[in-house]
C-alpha cells in the first residue's frame, strides 16, 4: 500500500483526490495547510506527495522547498498541483524539485500512471 499525502486548501478536492487513491488500495493522508503538511510528513512518511500551488500559508513550491531540506523526504516524488498556473509557477516548481506540474482537475488515469511510475521504481 501506497502512502499518499494531498495538499490543498480545498476540501471537495482533497476528498476527490482522497476517495481515488483509496479505491486503488493506498492510503491517502490529508492536509490543507503547508503547516499540516510538514507535521502529517514527521507522523507518516508518505511515498508521494501532490501539493497546490497556492495554500493559504504558503505556495506548493516553497513547501517543496522545506520538504527537500528534511533529509528523509530529499527523494519522495513530489508533485504540484495548479487549475490555474501564475506566471513563473512552472519554473519555481521544477526549480524547488518537483516531478511536474499538473494541471486541475487532474484525470484518474494520470494520478494511476503517476502512483504506479513513482513507487514500482
Amino acid at each position: 500500500m501506497v502512502r499518499v499525502l494531498f495538499v490543498d486548501d480545498d476540501p471537495f478536492t482533497l476528498e476527490t483526490l482522497a476517495k481515488a487513491v483509496e479505491v486503488l488500495g493506498h492510503q491517502a493522508l490529508l492536509a490543507s495547510t503547508g503547516q499540516e503538511a510538514l507535521k502529517l510528513v514527521e507522523e507518516q512518511s508518505p511515498d508521494l506527495i501532490f501539493t497546490d500551488m497556492i495554500l493559504s500559508d504558503t505556495d506548493g513550491a516553497t513547501l517543496i522547498n522545506q520538504l527537500r531540506s528534511r533529509e528523509h523526504m530529499a527523494e519522495i516524488p513530489m508533485f504540484v498541483l495548479s487549475a490555474s498556473p501564475t506566471e513563473g509557477a512552472v519554473e519555481r516548481s521544477e526549480a524547488a524539485g518537483a516531478q511536474a506540474y499538473l494541471n486541475k482537475p487532474i484525470r484518474l488515469q494520470t494520478l494511476i500512471d503517476i502512483i504506479q511510475k513513482f513507487t514500482s521504481e
